[in-house]
């Protein structure tokens, strides 16, 4: 479902480049997918702010470690990027921002992800449900 599809409007970084609405970032060969190997940390913007964001994006960090996957991208390179894509939205809009990590295949075992092959940069913001 994409914008106008009963989904709020969404904004993605992935892969390099931001995408607007509900982009298919895993398939089902994604070990994430099938097997919850993702990790994500749930910020907000509002009226002009974006409470604890640095908080939120050094916190993603901590959980991808804890999780066993490399956190390649730098607290403030998740800042920046949230700070581009609210700039995508109108001024005044709600945001939900979720910067995240997942495995993209399996490890030495099919249950084991291989920490090394993980999506990075990548965080999507949606406006809130009305």
């Amino acid at each position: 479902m994409g914008v106008g599809s009963g989904w709020s409007k969404t904004w993605t970084f992935f892969e390099g480049d931001w995408h607007e609405g509900n982009v298919p970032i895993m398939g089902p060969r994604t070990h994430a997918a099938w097997l919850c190997s993702v990790v994500f940390d749930g910020a907000r913007a509002f009226e002009g702010v974006t409470p604890d964001l640095d908080l939120h994006c050094a916190r993603v960090n901590e959980s991808a470690a804890k999780f066993f996957l490399k956190p390649n991208v730098a607290t403030e390179e998740w800042i920046q990027l949230a700070r581009e894509g609210i700039k995508r939205f109108d001024k005044d809009a709600a945001l939900y921002i979720r910067p995240m990590y997942w495995a993209d295949r399996e490890g030495p075992w099919v249950q084991a992800h291989d920490p090394e092959r993980i999506f990075d940069h990548t965080v999507s913001l949606s406006s809130s449900y009305t």
